[in-house]
């Protein structure tokens, strides 16, 4: 693997992981990063496991140094693909299982009728200012 390559893989690993961090799916998600990076070594495994942790609670508390946390495991995903090349098609497997349901559940639908001079709004996030002027023949 190139260092390209390595480093679009790491990258995105690294913000998933720290994504997962903050949802329901954490320690699903911890336990396979973990089994991942430890490359069959339960003792490795839990060391990682343990940094997981660590981290974790780190972005939970709101650490000043939990801002540096995506960057730490980037470069230890990047360290990890470069001594094992091979763990890349597992790790993208990884994240195609993670990401699809995040994925999906921010599919949003609308639609919207509006009729007889009304004013209909539809905003998926953001500020919306609406400084209209009501119409004098409204009765």
């Amino acid at each position: 693997m190139s260092e390209l390559e390595v480093l679009q893989l790491a990258a995105p690993a690294a913000q998933v992981l720290v994504s997962c961090m903050v949802t329901d799916a954490w320690l699903a998600a911890k336990e396979r990063f973990a089994r991942l990076l430890g490359r069959g070594n339960e003792e490795h495994a839990s060391a990682i496991d343990a940094d997981l942790e660590e981290a974790r609670s780190a972005v939970v508390d709101g650490d000043p140094n939990s801002t540096v946390v995506t960057e730490v495991w980037r470069a230890r995903f990047r360290q990890a693909l470069l001594a094992n090349p091979e763990m890349a098609g597992e790790l993208r497997d990884l994240l195609a299982e993670i990401e699809t349901p995040n994925a999906q559940s921010r599919t949003v639908h609308q639609s919207i009728v509006a009729r007889d001079h009304a004013v209909a709004f539809q905003q998926g996030s953001g500020t919306q200012n609406y400084y209209g002027q009501s119409d004098a023949n409204d009765k």
